[in-house]
């Protein structure tokens, strides 16, 4: 009897505890989830002979995954914010994770060669 007593006051006293300090109950993981979710956004990026093809040119502050895949003759890249693909020959794809946290305009290029100067270069909008 004394040990069902000792348990529930210490439950009582951790729970008014708990009350007192004001610690914030968790949201819900499915919540936690789609928080994040909507953090992250993709992109679908086709490289041709010297264009590049974006599924959207905009997105929101966040994490932004681009798939690259190559579509053209010849080996190209992506490069956008200081990261790039590897080179990809006809056919390959791969895929490239960039963390956007400020507002403004990111330019992107294929840095294979001169492909930039023939055309292969843009610029993505975060917004």
């Amino acid at each position: 009897m004394n040990r069902i007593i000792i348990r529930a006051t210490i439950v009582s006293v951790f729970a008014a505890s708990v009350v007192a300090l004001g610690i914030p109950a968790r949201a819900p993981a499915s919540a936690h989830a789609a928080h994040t979710a909507a953090l992250v956004t993709k992109i679908t990026v086709t490289a041709k002979n010297f264009k590049f093809i974006l599924s959207k040119k905009t997105a929101k502050r966040g994490i932004v995954i681009f798939k690259v895949t190559n579509k053209g003759s010849v080996q190209h890249n992506f490069s956008i914010k200081g990261r790039k693909t590897r080179k990809l020959s006809h056919g390959q794809s791969a895929t490239l994770r960039v963390t956007f946290g400020r507002k403004g305009q990111y330019p992107y290029k294929c840095t294979v060669d001169s492909h930039a100067s023939l055309g292969m270069k843009g610029v993505f909008t975060i917004k």
